[in-house]
């Protein structure tokens, strides 16, 4: 059979009364005398009994089997007692006994908890005879700290040990202090229900984090295993159509593989990278297909194509190997090798490459019939076969495996199930619903004849039902007024975002132009160096020759006399001469510009140093103003010198140097001819 149809199951009755009904808009005190003061109707000569001794006789209970009125009847008699409570009080006290058993028979507790919490029904009697307000199910404080309670002690067990001992103690402590009440009427019974309340709430917010994060973990596992599955079977389907070499084979069986999965788990199987990836793998294998007809141009014109386009999408979503450049070279270099065999009509060693291995069969399909009303957060008492039932709530439905998890009261998972299984034991009846949530004022309503809303509403009446009716409008407008308020923040929201696009695209357009001008002016400036380094190489060529066809001329006088000895002064030779060029051509380069000052030098210009045994053609990067030196480079940007100012003053005085190239640089010249186009 399926979940049993019981007043407490919610799913199967909708109308029933929920925790969101309480508390209810009325008392129910006409209710209750209705309902139980005329069976109980005494004789008006009887005796009417004291406040005080009737609190003495419930104060004084001692079978907490018994309903109060039934406690207060078995003393009087015990003692030949004739007095007897009023007709009120006692239609009252059965009430509370009524409520008392439904709440124990629909709400059931484990054997230790339910004995502990019954001590507290001569206190629960004792209060709906002297606090009008208790007549109003979830209107007391008491009944918020028993709706409380056995909400927290709905998954206790013995069997759960330590994890159950905070419940078990919270029990105790709050039945001690309440039974004070007795001894001292005046004692702060609101303070503790309301820490009664806030305790139960924190650990009830504490077991389902920890319920949240194992059922995020497994989620986590089962989305990994689908995915491994889906994965599997879309690479299986294209080897089976393709034999391929063994080095593809590694390459789809390996790297690729472990992309997909993170491919499916990052963007789903429905997805347009998903649709992409599993192209790629048909083009992979399609690509190292021998051709039928090796002269036939459109199929070679095709292998073109393939092995000029697809590494590059095959790169793209090598995810497994992002961050690893050496692996994707190592893993893309198979697949190249491959088709460099291709393009050079070198038979490739072909095989079926055997298949991957696929976990599970995929997803289950719906939950059988039997599932229908189960829900997550729901109380079950399970009998797995050993006649001790366990207590578990339902945290996660796992349709992909088709699996039900379940954890105890401390959110630790105790149990997992397949659809299959619990279906199993539904329909033998090992598993019971444990209904929770405002079951004390539920019991209360229910005692008084208020099972659902059909009830409730007659006991309302036309006024209330209107109140009610315009209550529920405003809240619906409240709600209508928040949808449409949380629209306009989302439409603001994504035109903020679209602005916030639009502006990210023009500064990557910005930083793109930049970086291609940039690029440009690099290109421009390694040209124009390699110019100038040819130009500078070819002048010092033509002086060397020159000063070879003149030295064979010197080395005798006309008529073989020797030529006149020279002065030491003259001997010495013209340094500056030596080094400055001596043919127009040279000249005519160096004197593009005018040796400026040092100082005056702009950035970019290139300098020819002849004050070594090489020339060095090199440009000025850096004017350190604070340490007053200059660095130069080479057209690589590798540091070549580092002059001071007055070393480099040095060797423009004394010839050492010629200024080849002074004038603006690459940006320069486009921001002069973007200003010319404007104006």
């Amino acid at each position: 059979m399926g979940l049993p149809d019981r007043p407490d199951n919610l799913e199967v009755e909708p109308l029933k009364l929920t925790a969101e009904h309480f508390p209810l808009p009325c008392s129910l005190r006409e209710l209750v005398l209705q309902r139980y003061a005329e069976s109980n109707s005494i004789a008006s000569d009887i005796e009417p009994m004291e406040p005080q001794e009737l609190m003495a006789y419930l104060h004084g209970t001692t079978d907490l089997a018994l309903t109060p009125m039934q406690s207060i009847l078995a003393q009087t008699e015990s003692i030949g007692d004739p007095a007897l409570p009023t007709n009120e009080q006692m239609a009252i006290l059965d009430w509370v006994g009524s409520a008392f058993d439904t709440w124990e028979e629909q709400f059931p507790l484990e054997p230790d908890l339910l004995q502990e919490l019954r001590r507290l029904k001569p206190l629960v009697a004792a209060l709906a005879l002297t606090e009008p307000d208790f007549l109003t199910p979830g209107g007391h404080h008491l009944h918020l700290m028993l709706d409380s309670l056995q909400l927290a002690a709905v998954g206790w067990q013995a069997r759960t040990g330590r994890a159950g001992q905070g419940v078990q103690k919270q029990v105790g402590m709050a039945v001690e202090e309440a039974l004070k009440w007795f001894e001292t009427p005046g004692c702060d019974l609101d303070g503790l229900c309301t820490r009664v309340v806030a305790d139960t709430e924190r650990d009830l917010a504490r077991a389902s984090r920890m319920a949240q994060r194992m059922a995020e973990a497994e989620t986590g596992r089962v989305k990994t295993a689908e995915a491994k599955r889906v994965a599997a079977d879309m690479i299986n389907e294209a080897l089976q159509e393709f034999s391929a070499p063994p080095t593809i084979g590694t390459f789809l069986k390996g790297p690729w593989y472990d992309s997909a999965q993170l491919v499916l788990l990052k963007f789903g199987a429905d997805s347009e990278q998903w649709a992409h990836m599993s192209a790629a793998t048909s083009s992979l294998l399609d690509s190292v297909q021998a051709p039928k007809d090796e002269e036939d141009p459109g199929r070679r014109q095709h292998l073109f194509e393939i092995v000029t386009q697809l590494p590059r999408e095959l790169r793209r979503w090598l995810l497994s190997l992002q961050h690893d450049s050496d692996a994707i070279e190592n893993a893309m270099g198979m697949v190249e090798y491959a088709h460099m065999q291709i393009l050079r009509k070198r038979p490739l060693d072909m095989e079926q490459i055997p298949l991957l291995g696929v976990a599970g069969a995929g997803g289950a399909g719906s939950a059988p019939g039997a599932l229908a009303s189960v829900r997550e957060g729901q109380w079950f008492s399970v009998d797995l076969g050993d006649g001790d039932p366990v207590r578990v709530r339902l945290v996660l439905q796992m349709e992909a495996a088709g699996e039900l998890m379940f954890a105890n009261l401390a959110g630790i998972k105790v149990l997992q199930q397949s659809y299959e299984a619990f279906s199993a034991l539904l329909d033998s009846g090992s598993v019971t619903s444990l209904d929770s949530g405002a079951s004390f004022s539920r019991s209360l309503a229910s005692a008084a004849g208020i099972n659902n809303t059909d009830e409730l509403d007659k006991l309302l009446g036309p006024a209330v039902l209107q109140a009610r009716r315009e209550e529920e409008e405003r809240q619906r407008l409240e709600q209508e007024q928040a949808r449409l308020e949380r629209e306009r923040e989302e439409q603001l929201a994504r035109e903020e975002e679209e602005v916030e696009r639009r502006e990210r695209e023009k500064a990557e357009a910005a930083q793109r132009e930049e970086q291609q001008t940039e690029a440009q002016q690099q290109a421009l400036e390694e040209r124009e160096a390699r110019e100038l380094q040819q130009e500078w190489d070819d002048a010092h060529r033509r002086q060397r020759e020159q000063q070879d066809a003149v030295r064979p001329g010197q080395s005798a006088a006309p008529g073989g006399q020797q030529p006149p000895p020279q002065s030491a002064a003259s001997a010495e030779p013209d340094t500056h001469m030596q080094h400055r060029p001596a043919d127009p051509t040279l000249e005519g380069f160096a004197a593009r510009a005018s040796d400026p000052p040092a100082a005056a030098l702009p950035m970019g210009a290139w300098l020819g140093f002849h004050d070594g045994d090489t020339p060095l053609l090199a440009k000025l990067a850096v004017h350190d103003r604070e340490n007053n030196h200059y660095i130069f480079v080479n057209r690589s940007g590798i540091k070549m010198r580092q002059l001071s100012h007055g070393e480099l003053l040095a060797l423009m005085e004394s010839g050492m140097v010629d200024v080849l190239e002074t004038r603006s640089n690459f940006r320069d010249e486009i921001n002069r001819v973007k200003k010319k186009s404007e104006t």
